[in-house]
């Protein structure tokens, strides 16, 4: 269970230091696997806030300050209605909506630039979209630990500058995976997964080793490659995590 968990912390952790987003849409269905939602999507969310916090130090200079503003206080309006909807929800209802929220995440953001070419309904730059696309990803960090899809759709839609976009999203999710978790831990029944203390300090040095990998793969390796290995590893775990959710569902 151990090694499948450092596994996915460190492709996660280099994805989102290379693209700007990736860790929880990669690692979020694995850990759930090994750990269950509960715990899973915790972990996650304290992982994902680590790794976001580590690599903004590296981007700080390209933070679009105002729009991290609108889309976290969105992003944190929603996570609390979030918590307490999802507190009576079952573990086979939560593995289903960890990977019913991969897949069509993943979908929406690869279909976004598509979508793209018809949109009129708002001017670049406004900001009342990144306020919905905040609120969305405070959602899906809740439910599934995952809040990234949201952003990558509204990014691609807007014309926001890559660069920007993926510095932007690194406080942005140090806010929403933080306030996801602690709204999950103050109003449901979830917990920290029971590990030992060293296994803590192994995962913690996991995310470390996965931004520091990260740094040189972002020299060296195209962003083309490795969103393809995220949309590969991202199906995968979705669907394995829906399908062993769909077969607790009773009856």
């Amino acid at each position: 269970m151990l090694a499948t968990l450092i596994v996915a912390i460190v492709v996660g952790g280099v994805l989102q230091r290379v693209t700007g987003l990736g860790f929880a849409m990669v690692a979020g269905p694995f850990v759930v696997l090994a750990l269950g939602p509960h715990q899973g999507v915790l972990l996650v969310n304290l992982m994902g806030a680590t790794s976001s916090a580590l690599i903004l130090s590296r981007v700080l200079r390209d933070v679009d300050w105002r729009r991290f503003a609108v889309m976290a206080l969105a992003s944190v309006c929603t996570t609390v209605p979030g918590a307490w909807l999802l507190r009576d929800a079952t573990t086979s209802a939560l593995e289903v909506t960890v990977g019913v929220v991969v897949i069509t995440g993943m979908t929406v953001s690869l279909l976004a630039h598509r979508l793209r070419a018809g949109r009129r309904w708002w001017r670049e730059g406004a900001l009342w979209p990144a306020a919905v696309g905040g609120s969305l990803s405070g959602v899906g960090s809740v439910a599934a630990g995952i809040g990234g899809p949201p952003l990558a759709a509204y990014a691609v839609l807007d014309g926001w500058d890559p660069r920007r976009f993926a510095a932007t999203l690194q406080p942005f999710f140090v806010v929403n995976a933080t306030g996801a978790a602690s709204a999950k831990l103050l109003l449901t029944d979830a917990s920290l997964p029971a590990l030992e203390w060293w296994a803590w300090l192994v995962l913690a040095a996991a995310v470390v080793c996965a931004v520091a990998i990260g740094d040189v793969a972002a020299r060296h390796v195209s962003r083309t490659a490795t969103r393809r290995v995220l949309v590969v590893l991202a199906y995968a775990g979705g669907l394995a995590t829906l399908t062993r959710g769909v077969g607790l569902l009773p009856g």
